[in-house]
Protein backbone atom coordinates (compact mmCIF):
# COMPACT_ATOMS: atom_id res chain seq x y z
CA UNK A 1 0.00 0.00 0.00
CA UNK A 2 2.38 2.82 -1.21
CA UNK A 3 1.83 6.03 -0.16
CA UNK A 4 1.44 9.34 -2.03
CA UNK A 5 3.09 12.86 -1.24
CA UNK A 6 1.81 15.92 -2.91
CA UNK A 7 4.40 18.75 -3.67
CA UNK A 8 3.16 21.81 -2.47
CA UNK A 9 3.95 25.54 -3.35
CA UNK A 10 4.10 28.19 -0.79
CA UNK A 11 2.11 30.27 -3.17
CA UNK A 12 -0.78 28.21 -4.00
CA UNK A 13 -4.05 29.78 -2.01
CA UNK A 14 -5.97 28.09 0.60
CA UNK A 15 -8.64 26.23 -2.06
CA UNK A 16 -5.66 24.57 -3.79
CA UNK A 17 -3.85 23.97 -0.63
CA UNK A 18 -7.33 22.27 0.29
CA UNK A 19 -7.95 19.88 -3.18
CA UNK A 20 -4.53 18.71 -2.56
CA UNK A 21 -5.27 17.67 1.19
CA UNK A 22 -8.84 16.06 0.21
CA UNK A 23 -6.61 13.56 -2.30
CA UNK A 24 -6.35 11.68 0.75
CA UNK A 25 -2.07 12.48 0.46
CA UNK A 26 0.39 11.09 2.70
CA UNK A 27 2.71 14.28 2.88
CA UNK A 28 3.09 17.04 1.88
CA UNK A 29 6.63 18.40 0.04
CA UNK A 30 7.72 21.83 0.24
CA UNK A 31 10.60 24.01 0.33
CA UNK A 32 11.29 27.70 1.75
CA UNK A 33 12.64 30.34 -1.73
CA UNK A 34 13.94 33.82 -0.75
CA UNK A 35 13.36 33.29 3.08
CA UNK A 36 9.87 33.89 2.20
CA UNK A 37 9.01 32.55 6.10
CA UNK A 38 5.80 34.13 6.97
CA UNK A 39 4.43 32.48 3.49
CA UNK A 40 5.92 29.22 4.63
CA UNK A 41 4.23 29.70 7.98
CA UNK A 42 0.88 30.43 6.59
CA UNK A 43 1.45 27.12 4.61
CA UNK A 44 2.30 24.68 7.57
CA UNK A 45 -0.29 26.19 9.37
CA UNK A 46 -2.96 25.53 6.55
CA UNK A 47 -1.58 21.79 5.94
CA UNK A 48 -2.05 21.25 10.10
CA UNK A 49 -5.40 23.02 10.22
CA UNK A 50 -6.71 20.81 7.38
CA UNK A 51 -4.94 17.98 8.51
CA UNK A 52 -6.97 17.92 12.01
CA UNK A 53 -9.82 18.91 10.40
CA UNK A 54 -10.22 15.71 8.59
CA UNK A 55 -8.89 13.93 11.06
CA UNK A 56 -5.94 12.34 8.88
CA UNK A 57 -2.37 12.64 10.26
CA UNK A 58 -0.33 14.03 7.62
CA UNK A 59 3.16 14.50 7.16
CA UNK A 60 5.00 18.12 6.70
CA UNK A 61 7.93 17.46 4.65
CA UNK A 62 10.59 20.23 4.37
CA UNK A 63 12.99 19.96 1.28
CA UNK A 64 16.58 22.30 2.28
CA UNK A 65 18.40 20.07 -0.32
CA UNK A 66 18.82 23.63 -2.16
CA UNK A 67 18.96 26.18 0.46
CA UNK A 68 21.09 28.53 0.93
CA UNK A 69 20.70 29.95 4.46
CA UNK A 70 20.91 27.39 7.45
CA UNK A 71 18.21 29.44 8.70
CA UNK A 72 15.57 28.10 6.53
CA UNK A 73 16.00 24.68 8.27
CA UNK A 74 15.99 26.14 11.94
CA UNK A 75 12.78 27.63 10.63
CA UNK A 76 11.12 24.72 9.36
CA UNK A 77 12.19 22.69 12.55
CA UNK A 78 10.87 25.10 14.95
CA UNK A 79 7.54 25.34 12.93
CA UNK A 80 6.67 21.90 13.33
CA UNK A 81 7.87 19.92 10.08
CA UNK A 82 7.72 15.85 10.21
CA UNK A 83 10.57 15.28 8.01
CA UNK A 84 13.50 17.25 6.17
CA UNK A 85 14.92 15.84 2.94
CA UNK A 86 18.79 16.99 3.01
CA UNK A 87 21.33 15.98 -0.12
CA UNK A 88 24.84 16.13 1.83
CA UNK A 89 26.20 14.88 5.00
CA UNK A 90 26.40 18.50 6.42
CA UNK A 91 22.87 18.84 5.97
CA UNK A 92 22.31 16.11 7.92
CA UNK A 93 24.54 16.40 10.46
CA UNK A 94 22.91 20.22 11.10
CA UNK A 95 19.31 18.87 11.09
CA UNK A 96 20.62 15.71 13.69
CA UNK A 97 22.58 18.96 16.00
CA UNK A 98 19.61 21.27 15.54
CA UNK A 99 16.91 18.13 16.50
CA UNK A 100 18.52 14.80 17.19
CA UNK A 101 14.59 13.34 16.43
CA UNK A 102 13.83 14.69 13.31
CA UNK A 103 13.70 11.80 10.14
CA UNK A 104 16.13 12.94 7.56
CA UNK A 105 15.26 11.61 3.41
CA UNK A 106 18.41 11.58 2.06
CA UNK A 107 17.73 12.70 -1.73
CA UNK A 108 21.43 11.67 -3.41
CA UNK A 109 22.17 8.37 -4.65
CA UNK A 110 22.67 5.55 -2.05
CA UNK A 111 22.34 5.67 1.54
CA UNK A 112 25.46 7.29 3.17
CA UNK A 113 27.08 5.52 5.59
CA UNK A 114 27.60 7.68 8.33
CA UNK A 115 25.06 10.42 7.45
CA UNK A 116 22.75 9.20 9.92
CA UNK A 117 19.48 9.32 7.48
CA UNK A 118 16.43 7.40 8.04
CA UNK A 119 15.48 7.42 4.14
CA UNK A 120 16.44 7.75 0.14
CA UNK A 121 14.20 9.97 -2.46
CA UNK A 122 15.44 8.64 -5.95
CA UNK A 123 13.54 8.40 -9.05
CA UNK A 124 13.54 4.85 -9.33
CA UNK A 125 13.82 2.70 -6.14
CA UNK A 126 12.49 -0.85 -6.08
CA UNK A 127 9.39 -1.73 -3.60
CA UNK A 128 9.21 2.17 -2.21
CA UNK A 129 7.17 3.19 0.22
CA UNK A 130 5.89 6.32 -0.95
CA UNK A 131 5.98 8.38 -4.05
CA UNK A 132 6.54 12.54 -5.20
CA UNK A 133 4.61 13.56 -7.29
CA UNK A 134 6.80 14.56 -9.99
CA UNK A 135 10.24 13.77 -8.28
CA UNK A 136 10.59 10.27 -7.33
CA UNK A 137 10.10 7.76 -4.54
CA UNK A 138 11.06 7.46 -1.03
CA UNK A 139 12.42 4.12 0.44
CA UNK A 140 12.99 3.90 4.17
CA UNK A 141 15.36 1.98 5.98
CA UNK A 142 14.17 0.01 8.97
CA UNK A 143 16.20 -2.55 10.99
CA UNK A 144 14.89 -5.28 12.73
CA UNK A 145 12.34 -4.48 15.85
CA UNK A 146 13.72 -5.85 19.52
CA UNK A 147 10.03 -7.41 19.46
CA UNK A 148 10.21 -8.74 15.59
CA UNK A 149 9.34 -12.13 16.71
CA UNK A 150 6.03 -11.17 18.21
CA UNK A 151 5.48 -8.86 15.68
CA UNK A 152 5.88 -11.48 13.39
CA UNK A 153 3.41 -13.57 15.58
CA UNK A 154 0.64 -10.89 15.26
CA UNK A 155 1.10 -10.85 11.40
CA UNK A 156 0.46 -14.58 11.28
CA UNK A 157 -2.51 -14.41 13.66
CA UNK A 158 -4.04 -11.32 11.24
CA UNK A 159 -3.57 -14.05 8.38
CA UNK A 160 -5.39 -16.85 10.36
CA UNK A 161 -7.93 -14.92 11.87
CA UNK A 162 -9.22 -13.15 8.33
CA UNK A 163 -8.51 -9.99 10.21
CA UNK A 164 -8.32 -6.50 8.07
CA UNK A 165 -6.28 -4.15 10.43
CA UNK A 166 -3.54 -4.61 12.74
CA UNK A 167 -3.39 -1.85 15.81
CA UNK A 168 -0.21 -0.70 17.59
CA UNK A 169 0.61 2.16 19.54
CA UNK A 170 4.30 2.50 18.91
CA UNK A 171 5.97 4.17 15.80
CA UNK A 172 9.20 1.41 15.92
CA UNK A 173 6.38 -1.56 15.67
CA UNK A 174 4.67 0.32 12.86
CA UNK A 175 7.94 0.70 10.82
CA UNK A 176 8.48 -2.79 11.27
CA UNK A 177 5.13 -3.80 10.18
CA UNK A 178 5.27 -1.75 6.97
CA UNK A 179 8.89 -3.60 6.11
CA UNK A 180 6.81 -6.65 6.21
CA UNK A 181 4.39 -5.70 3.87
CA UNK A 182 1.20 -7.45 5.48
CA UNK A 183 -1.98 -7.57 3.60
CA UNK A 184 -3.65 -6.10 6.60
CA UNK A 185 -3.59 -2.22 7.30
CA UNK A 186 -1.11 -1.05 9.97
CA UNK A 187 -2.96 1.44 12.42
CA UNK A 188 -0.62 3.62 14.38
CA UNK A 189 -2.28 5.05 17.68
CA UNK A 190 0.69 6.55 19.42
CA UNK A 191 0.44 8.59 22.90
CA UNK A 192 2.94 11.67 20.86
CA UNK A 193 0.91 13.48 17.58
CA UNK A 194 4.54 13.74 16.05
CA UNK A 195 4.81 9.95 15.70
CA UNK A 196 1.38 9.65 14.12
CA UNK A 197 2.56 12.91 11.17
CA UNK A 198 5.81 11.33 10.94
CA UNK A 199 3.88 7.50 10.09
CA UNK A 200 1.80 8.52 7.50
CA UNK A 201 4.45 7.90 4.80
CA UNK A 202 5.61 4.81 5.50
CA UNK A 203 4.06 1.85 3.29
CA UNK A 204 0.87 0.54 4.55
CA UNK A 205 0.48 2.83 7.95
CA UNK A 206 -2.88 4.30 8.88
CA UNK A 207 -2.21 6.48 11.62
CA UNK A 208 -5.29 8.26 13.94
CA UNK A 209 -4.21 11.10 16.67
CA UNK A 210 -3.29 10.20 20.25
CA UNK A 211 -6.60 11.19 21.32
CA UNK A 212 -9.00 9.61 19.11
CA UNK A 213 -10.98 6.53 19.69
CA UNK A 214 -9.09 3.68 18.08
CA UNK A 215 -12.56 1.52 17.02
CA UNK A 216 -14.60 4.69 16.15
CA UNK A 217 -11.61 6.33 14.59
CA UNK A 218 -11.22 2.76 12.40
CA UNK A 219 -15.22 2.81 11.78
CA UNK A 220 -16.16 6.79 10.80
CA UNK A 221 -12.49 6.90 8.53
CA UNK A 222 -13.82 3.25 7.12
CA UNK A 223 -10.23 1.80 7.57
CA UNK A 224 -11.80 -1.20 9.15
CA UNK A 225 -15.50 -2.06 7.61
CA UNK A 226 -18.56 -3.13 9.45
CA UNK A 227 -18.58 -6.60 11.31
CA UNK A 228 -15.04 -6.58 9.97
CA UNK A 229 -11.64 -8.27 12.63
CA UNK A 230 -8.78 -6.04 13.74
CA UNK A 231 -5.94 -7.47 15.78
CA UNK A 232 -5.41 -4.61 18.77
CA UNK A 233 -2.08 -4.79 19.28
CA UNK A 234 -1.71 -1.17 21.17
CA UNK A 235 -0.87 -3.12 24.29
CA UNK A 236 1.42 -5.65 22.92
CA UNK A 237 1.51 -7.99 26.02
CA UNK A 238 -2.31 -8.58 25.38
CA UNK A 239 -2.91 -8.61 22.33
CA UNK A 240 -6.73 -9.12 21.40
CA UNK A 241 -8.85 -9.84 18.19
CA UNK A 242 -12.02 -7.40 17.91
CA UNK A 243 -14.76 -6.38 15.52
CA UNK A 244 -15.82 -3.38 14.19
Amino acid sequence: MQKYIAVINPRMDQDEIARVITKDIAGALFSISHQNYPMAAKLMAQVKALSKKQNRPISLIQDVSGMTDPLDMEFGLKSGVDWLVVANPEQAKMAKKLNKNIPIIWKAGKFPKDAGVDSILHAKLEDPDAEVAGIGHIKHRVSLHVKQKILESIKHMAQHTNASAIAVSDLGEAKALSAMRPVQKIILHPKNEFHAHQASIYWGVHPIFPQSNLQATLKNRQLVTKGKRFIDATKIKHVTINSV
